[in-house]
């Protein structure tokens, strides 16, 4: 009797441990678009999920840096596009420059083959769920959607892209966080 008690008690407990254990590790499937409400901008846009960039860009226009005391100090003055194409102007700290590669029909053959562009540490949310990623500033205007969601904010999410579907993350579940006047594309 001690011995079959025993036995379900381990039994129980790997199983528990287990369940867990696959809880920790479950992973999103995003659709090829889903909705990011980004939180320091008070923002949900429509987004492209492409595995195949690096970064997340956001629509903004006019970028300027303003140098600070020290490297930390720098900002980043913008005019951010919103959903509805209304602009709205926003000085957030700057983390970093990155360097994108154009596309060769962009670019004539004297000028540089990629652009440099200012990096923001923004918190975005799909899903419910919140993470701290690097979102760089780009005119996306010409673009379908006004924003890019790539390879590394998709492994802070631990997402898996369904590029069949469209938008399987519930956008409400981030509502919660969103002011009351939120633009929504």
């Amino acid at each position: 009797m001690r011995f079959v008690l025993l036995s379900l008690l381990v039994i129980n407990t790997l199983f528990l441990s287990h369940a867990v254990h696959a809880g920790a590790d479950a992973q999103q499937v995003f659709g090829l678009s889903e909705y990011v409400y980004i939180e320091e901008l008070g923002v949900r846009y429509k987004a492209k999920v492409d595995t195949g960039a690096e970064s997340a860009s956001i629509n903004a226009i006019n970028a300027k840096v303003e140098k600070g005391h020290g490297k930390k100090d720098d900002l980043v003055h913008f005019d951010l596009v919103l959903p509805d194409n209304t602009l709205k102007s926003v000085t957030l700290p700057l983390s970093k420059h990155i360097r994108i590669k154009r596309r060769a029909s962009d670019y004539d053959e004297n000028e540089k083959d990629y652009s440099r562009r200012p990096v923001l540490e923004l918190t975005l949310c799909i899903g419910g769920q919140s993470h701290k990623v690097d979102v760089n500033l780009a005119d996306r205007r010409q673009f379908s959607k006004p924003m890019l969601v790539g390879s590394d904010p998709l492994t802070a999410f631990r997402a898996l892209v369904d590029p069949s579907k469209k938008y399987l993350q519930d956008k409400s579940l981030c509502a919660k966080k969103a002011d009351p006047e939120e633009h929504d594309e």
